[in-house]
């Protein structure tokens, strides 16, 4: 069977679990539940290959890597629609640039930037391997069924012009279908917390022709930092194209109307911008996201439960958001297999997935809004970009700490320790000082 090929057809029996949503939280969880043997739908009004409905930044570090690992998907079968990095470069305009290179997290020395429209289609494939799987695309959920209790038991689906289909669930109905998830307004899910205050807005398209950052031409993550709550990133593309994206505060965006005149003045007025596109043309149309969202939702109820960006999420400033569908995916897994094997009951069951996401994600959370407040609200002095971010941010130790505190080796709240920043500082110093005398020092 083909994944992206089956036929709706009425179920003979319930299955034991229906996931609304087929791209990175809900492929990998129905391929964990199929590893068990569990009898599973998984729908995605989406055919594939296809962009999702909202961007994303697709980043994945090792840590996501290993976790694709573990459903048995080789690498081979997703690294073309990816770009392979070993190297980024964080710069603040007009002060300094550094270039950090990608240490060893799980046996890699190297991180992705993922062309969506190919990753998923290689998760959603991969379910072919599991028969007790249904997957359907190009099928979409209209509601949820309830027993007369309340209880969610199953969901109301069709394709495209065909008739409506009733599709029961013994165990759950699962919502994975993203941040503008059905599931979610269907059963009525709360929002638990909300950081509306304090959003960004992004706007993003591919270009060609766009110059290199390294000096050999090879593919680099590049952000770009100007200050004024704005900065500017380029992705490169598998195909050679770039992304181009800008992040601004929200309460500093004026479109006036004019959305992609917006976006052209942008990206030119970061003079990074003006020499890497010298030479390049836009040759896509423009993406974006206004004011977004960091909310975290109700995990679950009678019958149904949230996983994924139906769930939680946040500013893509972190580039966490397909690592946190996949933990999210494997621990609500754990909790579905214990069900269905009798080991818990669905309400103990649920109380254990609601605290191994606040484990798994809450910390990254909380580092992500002080993040966002610091550069993009806040925004640091000159003085102290000059010093000790440049400091800290050429310092090797404190680049190795912060990889693996984006690759989710290193808690969010403790890789950067008083210590590391007296140290790192120190030696940024004593760099200065043997420039000064002539020594070769940390780059400018």
């Amino acid at each position: 069977m083909q994944a992206q090929d089956s036929d709706p057809i009425e179920p003979i029996e319930p299955f034991d679990v229906i996931i609304v949503g087929g791209r990175p939280a809900g492929a990998s969880l129905a391929a964990r539940l199929g590893q068990r043997g569990l009898r599973v739908l998984v729908v995605d009004k989406a055919t594939f290959p296809s962009q999702p409905e909202v961007p994303s930044c697709p980043v994945i570090y090792p840590s996501a890597i290993q976790l694709l690992d573990e459903l048995g998907i080789d690498e081979s079968t997703y690294e073309g629609s990816c770009t392979r990095l070993v190297t980024g470069f964080i710069e603040f305009e007009g002060h300094f640039r550094a270039q950090l290179v990608s240490p060893e997290l799980y046996g890699r020395r190297y991180f992705y930037y993922v062309d969506r429209g190919g990753f998923d289609l290689a998760l959603w494939d991969n379910l072919a391997r599991y028969p007790s799987v249904t997957a359907l695309s190009g099928v979409t959920v209209s509601d949820v069924v309830r027993a007369e209790d309340g209880r969610v038991t199953g969901v109301v689906a069709s394709e495209r012009g065909g008739p409506k289909v009733t599709y029961q669930a013994r165990i759950c109905v699962v919502g994975a279908d993203g941040r503008h998830s059905r599931v979610a307004r269907k059963v009525g899910a709360r929002v638990i917390e909300d950081r509306s205050q304090q959003t960004s807005t992004v706007y993003s398209a591919e270009w060609e022709g766009v110059l290199p950052v390294t000096e050999d031409g090879s593919p680099a993550l590049h952000v770009v930092s100007g200050g004024q709550g704005g900065t500017l990133m380029f992705f490169p593309l598998a195909s050679g194209r770039t992304v181009v994206a800008t992040q601004l505060r929200s309460d500093r965006v004026q479109l006036d109307g004019d959305a992609v005149g917006f976006y052209e003045r942008r990206v030119r007025s970061f003079a990074t911008g003006r020499r890497r596109l010298a030479e390049a043309q836009r040759v896509s149309g423009l993406i974006g996201v206004s004011r977004i969202a960091n909310r975290y939702l109700d995990a679950g109820g009678a019958g149904w439960v949230l996983v994924g960006d139906a769930l939680h999420h946040k500013d893509p400033l972190d580039g966490q958001g397909i690592y946190d569908a996949l933990i999210g995916a494997k621990r609500l897994s754990e909790v579905l297999v214990a069900v269905h094997e009798g080991r818990t009951r669905w309400e103990e069951g649920l109380a254990v997935y609601r605290r191994q996401v606040d484990e798994e994600t809450r910390p990254m959370f909380r580092s992500t809004m002080q993040r966002l407040k610091t550069e993009l609200f806040e925004g640091p002095s000159p003085l102290f970009i000059r010093t000790m971010l440049r400091w800290m941010l050429n310092d090797p130790e404190y680049q190795r700490r912060y990889f693996m505190y984006l690759g989710r080796v290193l808690p969010p709240d403790r890789w950067m320790t008083p210590w590391l920043m007296v140290s790192a500082v120190a030696r940024g110093m004593a760099s200065d000082v043997g420039r000064a005398l002539g020594f070769k020092s940390q780059a400018a």
